[in-house]
């Protein structure tokens, strides 16, 4: 074939990606345990003076779905503090949306700090850490 008649052939090509959303959590520090005193009982809470620190990677524009699980018996229910505003969990657990901004892959330093509001059944003590923290993308 002459070289003309090759220079004057088009090809198009269609091409589109998909791109999968994505949320993971890395904790970076956070208690090891609980410690519930005498005046804690007596106040009917305990606050965690240590917070915390995650980050969370995310992709989607929607944001992502923070949860958390409660794996002790000797809490009510939890007050979270360091979100976008303070969250009240459970004592099963639950879950709070954050908002993300701009596009693209996006990493979110979290410092949570924790009130542990004592249950009936709780005693003075150590106890595990009783969060479990999870993330899904929106």
């Amino acid at each position: 074939m002459p070289l003309a008649a090759l220079a004057s052939s088009e090809t198009k090509l269609m091409v589109s990606a998909t791109v999968s959303k994505h949320a993971s959590l890395q904790v970076l520090a956070q208690p090891t345990s609980v410690v519930i005193t005498a005046a804690d009982m007596a106040r009917g809470y305990v606050d965690v003076l240590s917070p915390a620190q995650v980050t969370v990677q995310s992709n989607t524009q929607d944001g992502y779905m923070l949860m958390f699980e409660n794996q002790g018996d000797f809490l009510r229910h939890a007050l979270v503090k360091g979100l976008d505003s303070d969250v009240q969990v459970s004592a099963g657990g639950g879950g709070v949306a954050q908002r993300s901004s701009g596009g693209g892959m996006r990493k979110n330093l979290l410092n949570l700090g924790f009130r542990f509001v004592l249950s009936d059944s709780a005693r003075q003590g150590v106890y595990a850490w009783p969060i479990r923290l999870s993330v899904s993308a929106l």
